[in-house]
């Protein structure tokens, strides 16, 4: 009998799963690409979708209180000057 050990952290562990259909040349390259940065695939695809932007409401939050103690403005400026920043952002990227 074989036993086979997780490499998920535990934080990984407890997360939702999600399924996408990738090409096997491109899930080949995930692979390599998680292995020879020595991280698994969750973490390099938490990693891409942060570097596009994709941020969680708490990430964001944090962002927001940021630019607003570094700026001194309100809540309400500071707010729309993070959604003004990231709409730019996606633009660029495009």
């Amino acid at each position: 009998m074989q036993i086979h050990q997780s490499t998920k952290s535990p934080e990984e562990a407890r997360m939702p799963r999600m399924t996408i259909t990738l090409s096997e040349e491109r899930q080949r390259a995930v692979k390599e690409a998680a292995a020879r940065r020595g991280t698994t695939i969750t973490a390099l695809i938490d990693e891409s979708l942060e570097l596009a932007g994709i941020r969680t409401r708490a990430s964001a939050a944090e962002i927001v209180a940021r630019a607003r103690v570094t700026s001194g403005l309100t809540d309400a400026e500071a707010m729309d000057l993070a959604l003004h920043e990231t709409a730019a952002a996606r633009v660029k990227r495009r």
